[in-house]
């Protein structure tokens, strides 16, 4: 472009087209915060789909029973791969398929009191594998197969931070499929998680995860069916936010501060299946 002024230097049309720093800056964030959100999840919606049969043969796993928050999910997991990572002397997060067994819809019942399960396929483990999960306390039950109708729907968990990808995964595929059921006017039962080995994608290594959740209440392990043992409850979170304020709650001077209550979200109930 001509100088406007006498000896002004001329500024080439390719430079007075850059943007100026802080916008610059503000579209980094962004795209940052866009990849943060995809990465973990926040950003995809599952999809549902109808099963009419979820196993066709018997699983044979060894369990743990749990009663509290959702949000301890992860560190459960943690210490299963850490007492087989120990029993068998080498890693193997990620190399073996785990199972989750949830018998309560976390937003009709308090986090203290849900009553869920994890465990690991038994064709995984070893028998020293086996006398060490025997020792800690973990119990043999069988998935019967068969005849179990439901929907199903898939997600994938981010080793990099198992609490954050958890929490994603349960404020996003959780209300989609309750939110079916009632719907549908079909009765929610237990959901059954299957965990696989890591898959590589375009954002890195990630877990893929099976989310069935049954029509009827299936899979009972002896716990369930009981009374909940009061020395299994624990205070519940329930959120990424009240994960953070409990953080800096630890960190601060003051923790009585920081409200950690957790809120409770009421749906319509549906009706049993026939």
């Amino acid at each position: 472009s001509p100088p406007s002024h006498p000896g002004e230097p001329r500024v080439p049309k390719v430079f007075a087209m850059v943007p100026s720093l802080p916008l610059v800056v503000l579209l980094a964030l962004l795209a940052g915060v866009f990849l943060f959100l995809s990465y973990y999840g926040f950003l995809h919606t599952p999809k549902i789909s109808v099963q009419t049969n979820f196993m066709m043969d018997t699983i044979p796993i060894w369990y743990k029973f749990h009663v509290g928050p959702m949000m301890e999910m992860g560190e459960r997991y943690c210490e299963l791969t850490q007492l087989l990572s120990k029993a068998s002397g080498r890693k193997i997060v990620g190399m073996k398929r785990f199972v989750g067994l949830f018998y309560d819809d976390n937003a009709k019942v308090k986090p203290e009191n849900l009553r869920w399960a994890v465990g690991v396929w038994e064709a995984d483990t070893s028998k020293k594998e086996r006398a060490a999960l025997a020792e800690a306390g973990f119990k043999r039950f069988e998935l019967a197969g068969g005849g179990t109708h439901g929907i199903k729907t898939r997600w994938r968990l981010r080793p990099t931070c198992w609490r954050l990808s958890v929490s994603s995964m349960i404020t996003s595929c959780y209300p989609v499929l309750y939110d079916y059921c009632a719907a549908n006017k079909v009765a929610a039962g237990t959901r059954l998680e299957f965990y696989g080995v890591f898959r590589r994608g375009s954002l890195g290594r990630y877990i893929p995860v099976g989310i069935n959740l049954a029509f009827e209440n299936k899979w009972m392990v002896d716990e369930a069916k009981g009374e909940l043992p009061s020395k299994l409850t624990v205070r519940g979170r329930g959120s990424v936010w009240n994960f953070f304020v409990e953080r800096l709650a630890q960190k601060t001077r003051f923790p009585k501060i920081f409200s950690l209550s957790t809120r409770s979200v009421s749906r319509t109930d549906s009706s049993e299946h026939t």
